[in-house]
């Protein structure tokens, strides 16, 4: 003989596991979605956010579109502060955001240290326009330049399409989108268009799906 669980005990049951299956389904990174993102909105900015193409750059803001489009949340103050904080809001008509979902070198402090799941998979320095180089990243992933090699990155893209096959077959996800300038499936070392590629240090951060 079975006894039934009280009313209050089912209720608080099916409330976990919906919890859980929430927190299962939404905290997650996509890359495709990411990436499509970036596809979307590569030339024809977004018009729902704000744009620092004539204000220092977009590459980062662009960028960040995408990531938060990909699944990861945004990391509001005061819970979170400095190169911890990652989130872009407008409060009264006015747009509020942390350093690191506009500044390059601010973001990659909030990937690497503050971001569970992401990984440096790749770093070249002085890759010439032509040259290919294997980038080990997978749709998603954000690429890091370093113009002048001082320890400060200038700039940043987002994996978006393949560039064909490795040779064991797997997918070869070497082209970018980004902003200022607009660029959409470009070579990821970007080094085409690039006067200083001879000094430039360029980085491949990996974002794993289960980043959030």
């Amino acid at each position: 003989m079975h006894r039934r669980l009280p009313v209050l005990a089912l209720s608080v049951l099916v409330l976990v596991f919906a919890s859980l299956a929430l927190a299962s389904a939404a905290f997650a990174y996509n890359g495709a979605a990411a990436a499509s993102y970036a596809d979307t909105y590569w030339q024809t900015y977004n018009p729902a956010w704000p744009s620092f193409a004539n204000s220092g750059g977009d590459c980062t803001n662009f960028v960040s579109q995408a990531l938060y489009a990909g699944g990861i949340s945004m990391r509001l103050s005061p819970t979170y502060s400095g190169n911890a904080a990652w989130y872009m809001v407008k409060k009264r008509n006015r747009w509020s955001y942390a350093a690191p979902w506009v500044n390059a070198q601010d973001q990659s402090i909030f990937l690497l240290q503050h971001l569970p799941g992401v990984t440096e998979v790749a770093s070249y320095y002085g890759l010439a326009p032509g040259a290919t180089a294997a980038d080990h990243a997978a749709q998603g992933d954000l690429v890091l330049y370093d113009w002048n090699n001082d320890g400060v990155y200038d700039h940043e893209a987002i994996v978006t399409a393949s560039d064909g096959a490795n040779p064991d077959g797997t997918t070869n996800w070497d082209l970018v989108d980004a902003h200022t300038n607009n660029r959409y499936h470009a070579y990821w070392t970007l080094a085409q268009y690039n006067a200083s590629w001879a000094t430039t240090r360029i980085v491949v951060l990996h974002i794993s799906a289960t980043t959030s």
